[in-house]
C-alpha cells in the first residue's frame, strides 16, 4: 500500500504554514490548516481553519477563514466566523464576520457586516425623508439661492 492509497485519504491532518519576520510572499494560500504570519503577505488566503497576523506581521489581500487574529496589520477584505482584532491590531477593508472582537487600542477602519444579520438598517428611508425635508425648506427661504437677485 503506498502514501497516497485511498486507505490515507482524509486520515492526515493540516499543518501549519508559517511565514516568518523578514519574509515576503507574493501568492496565494490554499489550506485546511492555520496560517501564522509575522512576515509580509499580498494575496488570497482560502479555506484555513486560523489565520494569525502576529505583531510584525502584515497582509494585504482577501481572506476566507473560520478565525482570523490580527496582532500586526492588514488591509483588504475578511470573510470569517470569528475576527478577533487584538490591542496592538491596525485592520482597514472590508470584513464579513459572525463574532467580531476589538480590543481596546487596537485601530480598526473599514466596512463591517455580519452574517446573517436580523437586524434591518432603516437610516436610508429616514435620511430620504429629512433630506427631502431640509431641501424643500431651503427653496422656500429667500435666501436660498442668492445668485439669482439683482444687483441694484
Amino acid at each position: 500500500m503506498g502514501v497516497f492509497s485511498k486507505a490515507n485519504k482524509g486520515t492526515s491532518q493540516a499543518g501549519a504554514t508559517v511565514i516568518a519576520k523578514g519574509t515576503c510572499i507574493i501568492g496565494g494560500i490554499s489550506t485546511q490548516g492555520t496560517v501564522h504570519i509575522d512576515g509580509k503577505f499580498e494575496g488570497v488566503i482560502l479555506e484555513a481553519d486560523a489565520i494569525s497576523i502576529g505583531k510584525t506581521g502584515e497582509v494585504i489581500g482577501d481572506v476566507k477563514a473560520n478565525h482570523v487574529v490580527i496582532s500586526g496589520f492588514f488591509d483588504g477584505k475578511i470573510d470569517c466566523n470569528i475576527m478577533q482584532v487584538l490591542s496592538a491590531g491596525k485592520v482597514i477593508g472590508d470584513f464579513t464576520y459572525n463574532d467580531l472582537i476589538i480590543e481596546e487600542d487596537a485601530k480598526f477602519e473599514g466596512r463591517v457586516s455580519r452574517k446573517n444579520s436580523e437586524l434591518k438598517s432603516r437610516y436610508n428611508e429616514i435620511e430620504n425623508r429629512i433630506g427631502g425635508f431640509v431641501s424643500s425648506k431651503q427653496e422656500d427661504s429667500p435666501h436660498a439661492n442668492p445668485s439669482t437677485e439683482k444687483i441694484k
